[in-house]
């Protein structure tokens, strides 16, 4: 009864570590494309080329992220609008 037991405790264990195996990677893929839709949003509204970057990343991985954010230019403020005339 108690072989039968751990038996099945080590089954359980073995699934378990099957679907973390299996869920490793699709987290990973799901990381990988919202830092890609992140970097193309922010490289646009820095006035960069964001396709070009999206491309990057998702070819160079982390590598791209990080040059990204290293040669990244400041973000551009809006002018100051002039005060309206009395």
């Amino acid at each position: 009864m108690l072989s039968m037991l751990l038996s099945q405790i080590a089954q359980a264990g073995w699934l378990a570590l099957g679907l973390l195996i299996l869920l490793i990677p699709v987290v990973w893929f799901i990381v990988a494309i919202l830092l890609c839709i992140w970097v193309y949003r922010d490289a646009k509204s820095r006035g960069m080329n964001g396709a070009l970057w999206l491309i990057i990343v998702l070819i160079a991985g982390i590598i791209g992220l990080i040059i990204y954010i290293v040669v990244r230019e400041e973000k551009k403020q809006p002018a100051a609008q002039p005060p309206a005339p009395p």
